[in-house]
Order: C-alpha cells, then sequence, then structure tokens
C-alpha cells in the first residue's frame, strides 16, 4: 500500500520535471536574449549575457551566492614559492649522498660544501662558529627552502635563534641595527675583523657616520683611532647617545685625574659629570675640545660682568690663566692662592714701591681690590677708596 509521504514526494519531484521541460522548449526556440531572462528567472547565478567567455568560472570561483545575494570571496594568498639547491632539483643525490637511497654524506661539513662552494674560511682569522664546526644546516637548507640562500629562517630572525636580542640591552637602540639586517655589518661566515665586522670598526661606523670627526684642528684620540666601541655600544644601552656607561664614567675611563683627588673646591659641572657642556666628545677647532674659548664659554653660565663694566682687569679675558675649569686645592677655583696668583704678575718689589700698599704684606689683595671689574683703573672696592 503506498504511503501519503511517498505520494506527495513523488508528485513535487513530476512538477519539477514539467517545469524544467517547459523551460527548455521555451528557450529552444527564443533568441538569446529572451533566454537569458527565463534562465535567470528559474535559476540564480547566470552571467549576464555580455560576460567574456570563462567569466562565468572566474565569477563563481570568487563569489559565493547566499539567498540569491552574491557574497566576494578574497583568493587565498599563494604561498611562497620554494628555492630548490641545484643538486637536490637535478636529482643528484650521489653529489652529496653516498647513494641515492642513504643519508650519509660522502663527506661532512664544510667539506662537503667546499667541492661547490668557495672555500669562504680560507685565510679568514675570525671565523662563525658554526661555520668553523661544519653546522651549515643549522642555518641553510640543504634541499629546499622559501628564503633566500636556502636560508631556514629569515634575516634577523635566523641570528636570534642563537644570539640574544641585542636590542634588549636598554631603551636607547641604534637606529641602524632596529631599522636593517645584521648583515648589513657583520659577516655571516668568517672575516679578519672582531665582532664577525665586514669591515674595521671605524670603516664600519664611517658608512652611516661620515661627519665624525669631520674636518676639525683637533680630534679625540680614540676618534682619530676608529676606537668608537670603547665608549658607544654598538646595538643598544641604557645611556643616551648609545654610551656604555654614563658621560662621568666613560670620562673617568681615560682622564681619571677629574676632579683631582685633592681638590677642595669643584666646578659643578664637573661634580655633576656634565663634561659635554664645556667640551665636545669628538673632535673640535679649539683646544682641549673646548665648544667655544673663553670667557665666552664661561658666559654660558656665569654672568657677564665685562659687559658693563669701567674698568676690567686685563686678565680676565682668559679665565684660565687664574682659575682651574675643573678643580683646585683652594677656594674660587684658583689655581693657587690669592697672594700667589696676584703675584705671578704684580711683582713683590713694584707693590712695595707703592706708598698704598704699605703694611699689606701677607693680606689678601681681595681686601681691597675687586679680581674682575671696578669703577676706577686700580680695581679698587669701594670701601678701600680713600676718602
Amino acid at each position: 500500500m503506498t504511503q501519503p509521504g511517498h505520494s506527495k514526494r513523488a508528485g513535487w519531484v513530476v512538477m519539477a520535471a514539467i517545469v524544467l521541460a517547459a523551460a527548455v522548449v521555451l528557450t529552444s526556440g527564443c533568441s538569446s536574449t529572451t533566454q537569458h531572462r527565463w534562465l535567470t528567472f528559474f535559476f540564480d547565478g547566470v552571467s549576464p549575457t555580455n560576460a567574456a567567455p570563462g567569466a562565468l568560472a572566474a565569477r563563481t570561483a570568487n563569489t559565493n551566492t547566499v539567498s540569491g545575494q552574491v557574497r566576494q570571496v578574497a583568493a587565498a594568498p599563494k604561498p611562497p614559492q620554494n628555492i630548490f639547491h641545484p643538486p637536490f632539483i637535478q636529482n643528484q643525490c650521489a653529489d652529496c649522498h653516498k647513494s641515492a637511497f642513504s643519508q650519509d654524506l660522502t663527506v661532512q661539513p664544510p667539506k662537503l660544501c667546499f667541492n661547490c662552494h668557495k672555500d669562504f674560511l680560507a685565510g679568514q682569522k675570525v671565523q662563525h662558529q658554526p661555520v668553523a664546526e661544519g653546522e651549515c644546516v643549522s642555518c641553510h637548507s640543504p634541499h629546499q627552502s622559501p628564503n633566500q640562500h636556502l636560508l631556514v629562517k629569515k634575516g634577523n630572525a635566523l641570528c636570534l635563534t642563537c644570539h640574544d636580542d641585542p636590542l634588549a640591552a636598554g631603551k636607547v637602540k641604534h637606529q641602524a641595527v632596529e631599522a636593517g639586517d645584521c648583515l648589513d655589518c657583520h659577516a655571516p661566515h668568517a672575516t679578519n675583523f672582531k665582532g664577525l665586522l665586514k669591515k674595521s670598526v671605524k670603516a664600519t661606523c664611517a658608512d652611516c657616520h661620515d661627519d665624525i670627526p669631520g674636518k676639525k684642528k683637533f680630534v679625540h684620540q680614540p676618534v682619530g683611532d676608529g676606537e668608537c666601541l670603547d665608549c658607544h655600544a654598538p646595538h643598544a644601552t641604557k645611556f643616551t647617545g648609545l654610551l656604555k656607561k654614563s658621560v662621568k664614567a666613560t670620562c673617568a675611563d681615560c682622564h681619571d685625574d677629574i676632579p683631582a683627588r685633592n681638590a677642595k673646591d669643584v666646578h659643578q659641572p664637573v661634580g655633576d659629570g656634565d663634561c659635554l657642556a664645556c667640551h665636545t666628545p669628538h673632535a673640535a677647532d679649539n683646544k682641549n675640545f673646548l665648544k667655544k674659548t673663553a670667557p665666552a664659554l664661561c658666559w654660558d653660565c656665569h654672568d657677564n660682568f665685562l659687559a658693563k663694566a669701567k674698568f676690567q682687569h686685563d686678565v680676565v679675558e682668559d679665565c684660565t690663566g687664574c682659575h682651574k675649569p675643573h678643580s683646585a686645592a683652594g677656594n674660587f677655583l684658583l689655581a693657587k692662592d690669592v697672594l700667589k696668583v696676584c703675584g705671578d704678575c704684580h711683582d713683590d718689589k713694584d707693590l712695595k714701591a707703592d706708598k698704598g700698599h704699605a703694611g699689606a704684606e701677607g693680606k689678601s689683595c681681595l681686601v681691597c681690590h675687586d679680581p674682575h671689574v671696578g669703577t676706577d683703573a686700580n680695581l679698587l672696592k669701594p670701601s678701600a677708596k680713600p676718602k
């Protein structure tokens, strides 16, 4: 006995067949435009009448139809194309292996590699440890790789497999290291320079820093000798200017007598380690690598008492004639005791011959005189002027 459900499904099948047959009959004798209208009435996803050959296939490959609406689907990214080692792609397995069915090598690396590749270790003083020990496959894939030179990883990621991230050493990072590749400065296999540098430290730094030391008259000895790494870290550090230490500690590595050990008075910038307030670190046109000559350099911190002076001591144009720039055993950073400083120019005989100095022996000249400027030719203080 036939079930009601089967009879109903059979009816739908018959009806669908009749509709399909009608569509074929109706379109068989119609123009292409009429056929297209009937086809789009009964079916979704019919390509336009003006579509180029193959357009439907391209369209359906990149679209999905959901509830009669076309949804664009992004094309899958193409996988990277592998680079093949020539002996491998040419099925020359026996060039490296004992047979086509063995993984055993005829010779161990790096000698095996040098059968085809130039011996880049010959004559080189500094050799990369994996290379010297024949661990070529630590960095290179022997058969195929998506990376240039058959590397197992790209760029700096490969170096960080063994080496700690050099940029993690501090907040101040060398821009060239952040933006570049380790191989910008370092040789991957062997070289004649420490640190596997391609060139000397001086030449390596000069590739970017070509203005050091410039054409200055005086060049700091470490700079002239290309000893950049005596002061600077090449990758990253905690200190401004990529210094390995603070400015004070860096300078003290060579200039350990500043300030003097017996100093009673220390110039404030020196005590604070602010050496670069007065000196340039690399090169300068002034002696002692001063940024300016005295007294202009001194006016950067001290008031210019010469600007409005009626009379001035003729030696004040050279502050270091009387004062020590860094530290001194006495007050006011004087190079000597006051009487001795004045005595360098003012002879004792001349002073004794002057009646005004009678009984002044042993007393400080500063009791009566201003050392720098005054309102009269003798630089007398108001309290010392005769009434």
